[in-house]
């Protein structure tokens, strides 16, 4: 009946009761089978269960009849699933898969598939969990169990979202939403909020996004304060934060360049300064999100939880300009990642150190800008393998992205391998979402145009093809090139280029809004 809040009151008022239970009892074995189904919802559950089925050694099930082997097989797979051993959990619900044709309790069944599909999904096969999750969700409705299918149904709409078909995820997603609030289960309700959020981020509707974490995070610290999926949530709700103050810097930005392009028409910008006052209020709401989600993840050693809440924090880090301390995060949560195998966290890693390394070559931070240069090279190439080995369409996207990047910066300033790692990150993104990498395409896109026509024009003067041009028209155009340039290095403070180029801040000004890049700050 998925009525899980009431479970998991009644699991810790049994607890003592279910560790005294008699092993030798006829109804004991099928009880750990039960009870397993709230490992995933419950610590204490997961507890309990662990220490039930360590209280029947192999010899002794062999006294057990069909239905109680059966049952303590599918909880001993429940918890190498937990333990992430998903190759030993497959055996266990094969095998009762196997037997569904005797005369079993038909619920085995459907369970043994619900898990199997589980397991599927954590290793990426969609289309086997798929297939795995619809064959439970349909005995599930055949034996009448209605909550325990929409539950299952949930896990369809999930499935479909990791697929990337956003509208069929959310239409499985609502219809088991519907009949899960009348259950109570909030587990699974969490876990379509958090799907929700997911799918907005996807669209770039960042609030929305943090709405639904938030929703989440509300729903998992009700079934446990220290529920490990409360810092998922968490980490998920800053990201969201993070991305609504990107959002919001560059519409502030867009305003600022829009009103120097066209200053007699300017009206007074009070709303610049309280948009940037929001900025910094979502990234100091963020950090303490995640100081949150490191401390409680810290706390319980979920390794992979920790590694992602020090990735967003070293995003955020380095969107502040502390590159120093994002550097420190990526490398801790690399290690991490590496700890546990997780390639998609090795990879988010090393995305973070990419990016921090080109920040800091393209501000000329240290003795050997090319070294950090290289380093955003190697990151990024490093990161693509990883990405690879996912199959994460954003992780894919975002590391051709990183590559781009590192190919357009002066050091190694190939425009074709840059255009390339655009073209390729293109494939993986989805057509009409204008999110978080979208922006970042089009960034490198147009920072791609301006280097090649600008390497074309240089080689053709250089070969002296001048297209009938006079020498001050020549000149007019190779400071159209210089200035602009410069300006971005010198954190587009005019002052900084007037001082560095010995010119007079008219011409300059003058150029940038010739330009279209009128938007320096005195």
């Amino acid at each position: 009946m998925r009525r899980v809040e009431h479970a998991v009151g009644w699991l810790e008022e049994h607890g003592e009761v279910l560790r005294a239970i008699n092993p030798d009892h006829r109804n004991t074995a099928p009880c750990i089978g039960y009870l397993s189904q709230w490992v995933e919802v419950s610590d204490f559950a997961a507890d309990t269960v662990r220490e039930l089925v360590n209280s029947f050694p192999r010899p002794s099930r062999r006294r057990l009849s069909l239905d109680g082997y059966l049952h303590l097989r599918l909880a001993e797979g429940i918890l190498q699933l937990a333990d992430g051993e998903t190759e030993l959990a497959v055996s266990h619900f094969d095998l009762v898969i196997s037997l569904q044709h005797e005369p079993i309790e038909p619920e085995l069944a459907a369970l043994a598939h619900f898990w199997s599909g589980c397991c599927a999904r954590k290793n990426r096969e969609w289309d086997s969990a798929l297939e795995s999750t619809e064959r439970a969700r349909s005995l599930m409705l055949s034996l009448g169990h209605i909550p325990a299918a929409a539950m299952m149904r949930a896990l369809e709409g999930c499935l479909s979202l990791d697929k990337g078909k956003q509208a069929p995820a959310m239409e499985l997603l609502q219809e088991a939403e519907a009949g899960l609030q009348q259950a109570g289960d909030s587990f699974w309700l969490a876990n379509i909020q958090s799907a929700y959020g997911s799918i907005a981020i996807d669209e770039g509707r960042y609030e929305s996004a943090a709405g639904h974490f938030t929703r989440a995070a509300a729903y998992y610290f009700e079934l446990s304060p220290q529920h490990t999926a409360v810092a998922r949530s968490l980490t998920r709700l800053a990201h969201a934060q993070r991305l609504t103050a990107l959002q919001i810097a560059r519409a502030v930005d867009k305003r600022v360049e829009n009103r120097r392009k066209a200053p007699k028409n300017a009206s007074p910008a009070l709303t610049e300064a309280f948009a940037r006052e929001d900025v910094e209020r979502l990234r100091a709401e963020a950090f303490r999100r995640l100081a949150e989600a490191v401390a409680m993840s810290r706390s319980l050693v979920r390794l992979r939880c920790l590694a992602l809440a020090l990735i967003e924090r070293g995003f955020l880090l380095a969107d502040c300009g502390q590159f120093d301390r994002a550097a420190c995060e990526a490398a801790e949560a690399f290690e991490l990642g590496s700890k546990i195998k997780d390639h998609g966290v090795m990879a988010q890693a090393r995305l973070l150190e990419s990016r921090v390394e080109n920040a800091q070559y393209e501000e000329g931070i240290g003795e050997n800008p090319a070294q950090h240069a290289q380093r955003a090279h190697d990151f990024a190439q490093e990161a693509l393998a990883y990405a690879r080995q996912t199959g994460s369409r954003r992780l894919l996207a975002s590391s051709h992205l990183c590559q781009g990047q590192a190919f357009c910066n002066e050091f190694f300033n190939d425009t074709e391998a840059a255009a390339e790692c655009c073209r390729q990150a293109a494939e993986f993104l989805t057509p009409g979402h204008h999110n978080q990498l979208w922006q970042e395409h089009q960034a490198l896109v147009r920072k791609v145009a301006r280097t090649g026509q600008a390497d074309t024009r240089l080689q053709e003067w250089s070969q002296g093809l001048v297209g009938g041009k006079t020498f001050q028209q020549i000149t007019e155009d190779f400071a159209d090139l210089v200035i602009p340039t410069v300006w971005e290095r010198e954190g587009r403070n005019i002052s900084r280029v007037v001082e560095k180029l010995s010119i007079s801040p008219k011409k300059v000004r003058r150029i940038l809004s010739r330009t279209g890049l009128k938007g320096a700050n005195d």
